[in-house]
Formats: C-alpha cells, structure tokens, sequence
C-alpha cells in the first residue's frame, strides 16, 4: 500500500510540475523563488512553508499545490494561495497524525508571464527521531537533581552523623544540629529548580516537546552538568558544618562563626546555578523559542563541565573550614585568618566561572 501511494503521489507531482508549466508560454524552473521552509516533516504538526521571491521580476502572488498521504493510502490534495506578508509569502499546512508523504509545488509568474516553481517532497520523520532532543533534555534535568542530590544527602550525612553524637549527649542542642544539617541540603534544591526549569522549558511538563532540537537537548545537560557537579559542593559544606555542630554544642557563641564557615562552600554551588541559568537563558529555554545552533550547544557542554569540575574545589573548603572553626573555637582571633585560608580553595571555581563565561561569550551564547 505504502509502495503504491508514493507511485501515486510521484504522478500527481509530474502531472502538478506539468500544469505549471503549461500555464506560461515561456515556462521554466528556476532559483529565483527561495524556499526557506526546513526540510522536515513531522506528523501531527503544523507545517509552516515559506517562500521569498525576487521582486524585481515583478511575482506577486505564490501558489501552494500539495498532495499528502496517510498510513492508509488515504491521500488529500489542495491548491491555495499563500499569504504575503511582506517579507514573505507563507502557508500553514496541518500534518495529519498518520501522514507517511508530502510532495508540495510552490509556483508564480513573474512580469514576462513566466511561471517559476520549487518543489519538494517530504517522508513523514519518524517521531523517536524527532523526540530526540526531548529525550538529551531529560538526561541533562536527570543529571541536574541527581547528581546535585547525591552531593547533598553525602553532606546531609555528614553534619548528621556529628549532630547524633551531639545530641546523644546533649539532647536540648538538637534544633541546632538540624540548623547546621539543613545547610548542604540547599544544593539539592539548586539541582531539583534546574531540573524544573529544563522540564518546563522544552515543554516536557506540558506535554509538548516534539520540537525540541538536539541543540537545546544539549544545553540542557550543559546546565544539568553546571549545577549538578557543582552541588557536589555539599560534601565539603557537609564537613564545615559537622565542626560547626561540635564547636556550637560546646560554646555557644560559636554558632554563628560556625554558620558562616559552613555556608562558604556553597558558593560553587551558586556559581553553578548561575551557568545553568545563563545557558537557558540564552538558548531561549525559557521562552521555548530555541535560538542556537549544534555547535554552540556542544560549546555548552564545556561551559558546564567547566564551573560543574571546578566547582568541587568546595570539598577543600570545607575541610579548611573545619579546621579553622576548630581553630577559631580555641582562640577566636583566628577567624579572620581562617577565613582568609578557606576563601582560598575557592579561587579556582572562580577560575571555572571565567572560562564558563568565556566559552558563552565568544561562542555567541551571550
């Protein structure tokens, strides 16, 4: 049945090119219509042609001839007129659920009476194929939530398993244990907000993410990458707060100095978060109007990995924070050294940063 459609849709196309041909005394098939409609046919899709001409030689109306075929060897033809708005001319043409082949001609005559013609004909692309850019964003809102998850439930572990000791021996010290235990948790809600936000932006949450190019598809594990691995920062915070539950259960007026050598390794994290905001951003993500092309999506990859791997210089931090709060708990003139010491391993996630920004930069992404 499939054989005998397209046999049937190859004469209606001669005997459609025949027609236009006839209907100029000097016919002919040149480039000077432009067909800038992408060559992709996708079924259950609206299929927007359009067409530029070259107005010196005086066209001023197109005509759209298509036959189109369903699974069923049930076909439809139509001759219409496309709109002119002035840059273009334009037609929306409803692809049937089940259509298998489309064979269009887009034809006008010019000042001379010469007839000019495009035409085109198009095999339904198989709808895995064109979910694949759907299926590259839900590896990169996977990456995002997961990865970020396991960094923190690692800290979480650790501040709570110093916070069970504390509390085993100082029962009235639990409210601040879990203050110093919810710390790395943050860093889950980084990835878990990107994760959202890569779903809704290729509209897999509202169901509509059969035009999801591969090129947004990698900018969305570009960003899964970014905030994923930097929420492996967590671990470190994880370590900083464990000595902040300690230092505080013993000395009270450690708390806050605690908090704040606890909450220095989250800074990766939000450098993270702000690269994967950035690539959805200036992808057009956000507004599912997708505006980059393969190369800068694979320059997106670098981008994430370039913040993601720096940012677990974090895991440093928390370690020298440890000790500095430990230091700072036996002669609190020492926190502004140990602060000086543990600001130190962060230096090179600002390295990561800049190059993230860079690779946006000069790739066109920003």
């Amino acid at each position: 049945m499939r054989h005998k459609a397209r046999v049937a849709i190859a004469v209606l196309a001669l005997a459609s090119v025949l027609l236009v041909l006839v209907a100029g005394a000097d016919a002919q098939d040149v480039a000077t219509i432009a067909e800038t409609t992408p060559d992709e046919m996708i079924p259950g899709e609206e299929y927007a042609v359009t067409a530029e001409v070259n107005n010196s030689l005086g066209i001023t109306a197109l005509w759209f001839d298509y036959t189109m075929v369903g699974e069923d060897g049930y076909s439809r033809t139509g001759n219409v007129s496309m709109t002119d708005n002035g840059t273009a001319f334009t037609y929306d043409l409803d692809i049937w659920e089940n259509a298998t082949w489309l064979n269009y001609t887009i034809s006008g005559s010019d000042n001379s009476g010469a007839w000019h013609t495009v035409n085109q004909s198009l095999e339904a692309k198989e709808q895995d194929e064109a979910l694949t850019g759907a299926y590259l964003a839900m590896i990169g809102a996977g990456l995002a939530v997961g990865i970020a998850g396991m960094g923190a439930g690692i800290g979480v572990g650790i501040a709570g398993a110093a916070g069970a000791g504390v509390v085993a021996e100082k029962p009235e010290k639990f409210g601040t244990a879990i203050v110093f235990q919810a710390l790395p948790q943050t860093q889950a809600i980084y990835g878990l907000l990107i994760a959202i936000l890569i779903l809704l932006g290729t509209g897999l949450l509202g169901g509509e993410a059969r035009n999801v190019p591969v090129s947004a598809g990698l900018v969305a594990i570009g960003c899964g990458l970014a905030v994923g691995i930097a929420g492996l920062s967590a671990i470190g915070q994880g370590i900083a707060a464990s000595a902040g539950v300690g230092a505080a259960s013993e000395k009270p007026e450690m708390f806050g100095k605690g908090i704040v050598f606890s909450v220095l390794p989250e800074t990766q994290a939000i450098y993270g978060l702000l690269v994967a905001i950035l690539l959805m951003a200036f992808s057009g993500m956000f507004v599912q109007d997708f505006n980059v092309s393969l190369n800068q999506s694979i320059a997106a990859l670098g981008a994430g990995l370039a913040i993601g791997i720096a940012g677990l210089s974090a895991i440093g931090q928390g370690i020298t924070g440890s000790a500095a709060i430990a230091a700072t708990s036996r002669n609190p003139e020492a926190m502004g050294k140990g602060l000086i010491f543990s600001v130190m391993s962060e230096t090179f996630a600002i390295f990561g940063l800049l190059i993230a920004i860079l690779i946006m930069r000069y790739t066109g992404l920003m």
